[in-house]
């Protein structure tokens, strides 16, 4: 093998060797905090209602995704949803939760669907 070729390779091998952590997964919600902008919104069957999603540290907003589950999909569903919050639609009278997650960390809401 030509010299200049083993002297590449030992090069490449010392940059990747020292840049371990190039290859490592990292869990970016670690630290990772959310909460809803309302702890406790009404809404009336039919008619459709929002929560905004806060994340704290919100610089890495672009990077999370967003689970958001209603405890009881008889009084009311999920919309439309994304990274900044959700909206959702009374569907009959009650009182549900919903939850945003986004890994370890939770946001909660009460909803409450009037006739």
């Amino acid at each position: 093998m030509d010299t200049k070729i083993i002297a590449l390779l030992v090069i490449i091998f010392a940059i990747f060797s020292g840049s371990c952590h190039l290859f490592e997964t990292v869990d970016e919600t670690e630290n990772v905090a959310v909460y809803f902008n309302e702890s406790n919104v009404s809404v009336y069957e039919g008619g459709l209602a929002s929560l905004s999603l806060q994340i704290v540290p919100p610089d890495r907003l672009p990077y999370y995704t967003v689970d958001y589950k209603i405890l009881n999909e008889e009084i009311a569903m999920i919309f439309r949803a994304d990274r900044r919050g959700v909206v959702f639609t009374g569907l009959k009278a009650g009182s549900t939760v919903i939850t945003a997650k986004i890994g370890n960390a939770e946001a909660k809401a009460v909803i409450n669907v009037f006739e």
